[in-house]
């Protein structure tokens, strides 16, 4: 039985459109969940055919335009309330991408959009050339999503989005090579005010604007008095992002009106309904993913069966 409130609008049950792709639900997972969409078909449930099973969009793992190693371990951290990570966007770089994973993809029917990040706008441009060129004679490739706010690389990531002008010129130059798929543009939490970097996405171009990446945290560990990461800081993530996450999606639908695909302490029927509530098109989930892989499929039988 739906557990659709009366008071939520009735337009949410009609098919999700974000840059004239019609994509297949509302539920989403965020980008990383099932690394790049390609495992945990195999997962077990009496009540789900599979972990994919009702998932409206899977956010693959970020890809760079050349491979990288990610950061030392460890790399997630669990504080009770919420986790650390400190990956380092570890990827087979967009070659590989392209050569192995899109097909399969594919051959899977996987809904998908790739999330991508680059060190400069030009990056930006070329890999979402080299998507387009490769990926759209797939249908079940919906888009991009520029991440634009990754707290664990020593380049580009949350300071590189923080600043609207460089916001503008990455959307503007993967929008220019996407010319029929979604652009979506990450941004940042780690910010006084988020509608302004929303704002500049969308004049460079951007379909709708995924809200919202990591918190910056860290953790002591009390053996040695150290931070339990290597690099000190890492994206914090969990249900403990949920208030902040409602704000700043509330804060970019109140001032610019740019569609909202929301990220950020989800892990329930009920929150998803609290992002709705504030005006979210969709939304993803992450870290509820790792405790239970088919926590999207029962949220979209929640609402949407």
């Amino acid at each position: 039985m739906s557990k659709w409130p009366e008071w939520l609008d009735e337009s949410l049950k009609k098919p999700l459109v974000i840059g004239g792709r019609q994509l297949p639900g509302r539920i989403w997972t965020a980008s990383g969940c099932f690394g790049h969409g390609t495992y945990g078909q195999d997962i077990l449930s009496s009540d789900f055919t599979s972990p994919f099973q009702g998932i409206g969009c899977v956010v693959t793992k970020t890809i760079t335009l050349s491979p990288r190693l990610g950061n030392p371990p460890p790399r997630v951290w669990d504080c009770g309330s919420g986790a650390l990570n400190s990956i380092g966007l570890e990827n087979p770089g967009l070659e590989e991408f392209i050569a192995e994973v899109v097909p399969e993809l594919a051959e899977n029917n996987t809904p998908f959009i790739a999330s991508i990040a680059g060190t400069e706008p030009e990056e930006f441009g070329t890999m979402a050339a080299a998507l387009h060129k490769a990926a759209s004679r797939f249908d079940n490739w919906h888009g991009i999503e520029l991440n634009l706010s990754c707290p664990n690389v020593a380049h580009g990531g949350v300071d590189f989005g923080r600043n609207t002008d460089t916001i503008e010129a990455c959307v503007s130059a993967a929008r220019k090579a996407t010319p029929d798929r979604a652009v979506l543009a990450k941004l940042t939490p780690n910010s006084a005010s988020i509608a302004p970097l929303a704002q500049a996405a969308a004049n460079g171009g951007a379909d709708a604007i995924t809200a919202i990446n990591t918190l910056i945290g860290m953790d002591i560990n009390l053996q040695n008095g150290k931070p339990v990461l290597p690099r000190i800081r890492g994206g914090y993530s969990g249900p403990a992002l949920l208030p902040v996450a409602l704000s700043k999606v509330d804060e970019i639908v109140q001032q610019t009106g740019i569609p909202v695909v929301a990220v950020g302490g989800a892990s329930s029927t009920e929150d998803v309904l609290k992002f709705f509530a504030v005006g979210a098109v969709a939304v993803q989930i992450g870290t509820a993913m790792m405790r239970d892989p088919f926590t999207v499929s029962k949220i979209n039988r929640d609402l949407f069966s």
